[in-house]
């Protein structure tokens, strides 16, 4: 099975326009690989950062006494 789910997703216009720009220097076949690849990369990134400052959070509660 396809881990691909076709999605419609509605994007400004200037989004497409970076997004065509970024594909025409990039080896990815389509605009949906490249902008899948972007956000896979972004969310992981965003998930990373909301851990480290939820630790910061814990470790800031443990020192308050």
């Amino acid at each position: 099975m396809s881990e691909l789910k076709p999605t419609l997703l509605r994007l400004r216009t200037s989004t497409v326009d970076a997004l065509k720009l970024e594909l025409k220097q990039s080896s990815h076949r389509s605009m949906a690989s490249l902008a899948d690849e972007i956000l896979s990369k972004e969310l992981e990134r965003r998930l990373e950062n909301q851990s480290a400052q939820l630790d910061k959070l814990v470790n800031a509660a443990r020192n308050v006494v």
